[in-house]
């Protein structure tokens, strides 16, 4: 009886193995240009949030300082 579950679980092991292997080759990458550019769109607008946050942030600053004194 563990001679047959062993040998189960082998085959399936064996599917398993086999199905993430055609699931791998199924799988497209990016070319380089394709993953340059979006690295720069990336860049781009964590400096554009980088700067509005810091805008706002002096804006809040200035409010409080205002309320507090």
């Amino acid at each position: 009886m563990a001679n047959f579950s062993l040998a189960k679980s082998t085959e399936k092991g064996k599917e398993f193995y086999q199905s993430v292997v055609g699931e791998i080759r199924k799988t497209t990458f990016p070319s380089r240009e394709d993953t340059v550019g979006s690295t720069g769109i990336v860049f781009i607008l964590v400096i554009m949030l980088s700067i509005y946050l810091a805008l706002v942030d002096g804006v809040f600053s200035r409010i409080m300082s205002a309320i507090l004194s």
